[in-house]
């Protein structure tokens, strides 16, 4: 009757799989909105924020070379100093792009991932299921070929 048992424990493996495929399968759809909100709030509101501050601080500048009676001419101190400004905005403004994809893909790529080991949790109970399945017909199998009964 020991193959009672393996047909038990495959049933068990196949629901354990299901469950934990789907709780892979939950924190992959998790991850994966959570790195769209993130990209959504630099879009909409941390890049406007830093192009904003980024003008105003160039308007500062601009206007405070202009107060010191100094001409903005190409080649001179103070057009070079907003040229290198805006230099440094630009890269900041790059920089900060750059590092905003780059979370992006690491959290699809992690929601992936996640979602590749609720597929793996899936094959694994299938397997072991499959062998408790075999287990358990040679079982009833040697049962009846050596009594006649399945039962042994």
């Amino acid at each position: 009757m020991s193959f009672i048992g393996n047909f038990a424990a495959a049933r068990a493996y196949k629901a354990t799989a299901a469950y934990n495929r789907e709780l892979y399968m939950m924190q992959s759809r998790l991850q994966k909105a959570k790195t769209a909100q993130k990209k959504a709030i630099y879009d909409r509101v941390d890049r406007p924020r830093l192009l904003k501050k980024q003008d105003s601080e160039y308007d500062f500048l601009f206007v405070r070379a202009l107060k010191s009676g100094a001409e903005i001419r190409e080649g001179e101190s103070p057009y070079l100093a907003l040229l290198e400004a805006g230099v440094n905005q630009a890269t900041d403004l790059a920089i900060a792009d750059f590092n905003s994809r780059q979370a992006y893909f690491d959290g699809i790529n992690q929601s992936l991932l996640t979602a590749f080991k609720g597929e793996g949790e899936m094959f694994k109970g299938k397997v072991l299921a499959q062998s408790e399945m075999i287990k358990g017909f040679a079982t009833a199998g040697g049962n009846y070929a050596s009594t006649g009964s399945l039962l042994g």
